[in-house]
């Protein structure tokens, strides 16, 4: 991202000590997420907690892994490191730089807010609130593509 908006936070830096950094990622992940009042069209943001994984709850390792199979998701520093993006990004939604649209995987209908074509957040809608799904870097080719006819797609009817 060349030139980040201004309330978007700096990244978290590794510091080398794998597992410290992933204590302090899940800290602010819980700062910001699960023990705030995160909104988003009115309706609070919340996050899957169970199952947990070595006492972090599932939707934290969802944001912060890669992978198809659930249980053999593999970690992601450029997740890690942006986990404080979250937040900011459902809360400034509004903002220009932020696509959002909506779609449909089986009976869920999703909301997807992706920041400069470069960053999406991922939220489920349920009867009266939001669930954080995942949010992730839009690195790959073919992932930029797809969510970009997606979102053509769904703002042209």
């Amino acid at each position: 991202m060349d030139d980040p908006p201004d309330w978007l936070p700096e990244i978290f830096e590794f510091d080398g000590d794998w597992n410290a950094f992933v204590d302090a990622v899940y800290a602010k992940f819980c700062d910001d997420v699960v023990r705030s009042i995160v909104l988003f069209q009115g309706s609070r943001v919340s996050v899957r907690r169970v199952p947990e994984t070595d006492g972090k709850g599932f939707g934290f390792w969802h944001c912060v892994s890669e992978g198809h199979d659930e249980t053999s998701r593999t970690p992601d520093l450029s997740r890690c490191e942006r986990i404080c993006w979250i937040r900011a990004v459902i809360e400034n939604h509004p903002d220009p730089r932020i696509d959002h649209w909506t779609n449909q995987r089986g009976r869920d209908t999703h909301h997807l807010l992706w920041l400069d074509e470069e960053y999406l957040v991922v939220l489920a809608q349920r009867n009266g609130y939001f669930l954080l799904k995942t949010a992730y870097l839009t690195q790959r080719g073919h992932t930029v593509r797809r969510l970009r006819k997606e979102r053509d797609s769904s703002k042209n009817g």
